[in-house]
């Protein structure tokens, strides 16, 4: 049913309501279709740089859905993360692409803005771990590499602890173990394509917004980069800063999964076997 939903709204959105260039709360600036004074079909939105975005955002292009980031678009944070695919009610969820500062990303599936299902993550030097995710830690039975160029089949509690790893098609039971892990693999392999279809669509829908703007902005509806002046930013940035006015303050927090994951903050020791828990 949700499918569906988001079907409609991809067919229609875009001829629905009006354009209209709008100042909303959350310290942006919008511009694309509207419908009561609110962002529905494809527009853009515009974070503010002056106080800066709390949490960092800078940019996001897409569909919306009764004022909401809902369907296909990308979003680009302040220090370099950018995030493409599916969004429902204002997260990303469903199957999406996110790339990190630290070389590494991560294509799989999300729900409410965390990793969460089936996917892979990619460490900048090559290493990776493929399998499954909740609540942003990984869970369930996994594959990954060492730099020796070994697999290795781990399992995860739903906490994200390590509770057993062999190396793959490795086991007590080689049958069983073999038939698991390749249903592994099948698995990520399923998804990491879906991924690659659902990001190159948000590609799509995020160029066709930049076509669009480009228009509109040439006849006459534009997006202010100026310093925000009404109160309540000003008042917003006093508080963030600390009644000091930094012009390079940074007053962003960051989730763990939007950080990428730091071997030297997260996994212990800053060594490539660290990383995977090997």
């Amino acid at each position: 049913e949700e499918e569906e939903e988001e079907e409609d709204t991809r067919q229609h959105g875009a001829d629905t309501g009006h354009v209209e260039s709008l100042h909303l709360e959350d310290y942006a600036e919008y511009i694309g279709n509207a419908v009561n004074g609110r962002p529905h079909g494809l527009g853009t939105l515009l974070y503010s740089r002056d106080p800066p975005d709390p949490q960092g955002r800078v940019e996001f292009s897409g569909e919306f859905k009764a004022g909401l980031r809902h369907g296909l678009g990308s979003m680009q944070w302040r220090d370099g993360t950018n995030y493409m695919g599916e969004w429902k009610r204002d997260r990303p969820n469903g199957f999406g692409f996110e790339a990190y500062p630290n070389g590494s990303f991560y294509q799989g599936t999300f729900k409410d803005d965390q990793r969460d299902g089936m996917g892979v993550y990619e460490f900048a030097d090559g290493l990776y771990y493929a399998g499954g995710w909740r609540m942003g830690r990984r869970f369930g039975s996994g594959i990954a590499t060492d730099p020796l160029g070994h697999k290795y089949v781990l399992s995860y509690d739903r906490n994200g602890k390590l509770l057993s790893k062999h190396k793959f098609w490795e086991s007590v039971d080689s049958l069983s173990s073999e038939s698991a892990e390749k249903d592994v693999v099948a698995q990520v392999l399923r998804v990491t394509i879906e991924v690659r279809r659902k990001a190159e669509q948000a590609r799509s829908v995020a160029a066709k917004e930049l076509r669009a703007r480009n228009k509109l902005e040439a006849a006459g509806f534009g997006l202010s980069k100026q310093k925000a002046t009404n109160e309540k930013i000003l008042k917003a940035r006093a508080q963030l800063t600390g009644g000091q006015a930094e012009e390079d303050a940074d007053v962003r927090t960051i989730t763990p999964h939007r950080q990428g994951i730091e071997a030297s903050a997260v996994l212990g020791p800053n060594t490539p076997a660290a990383k995977l828990g090997l």
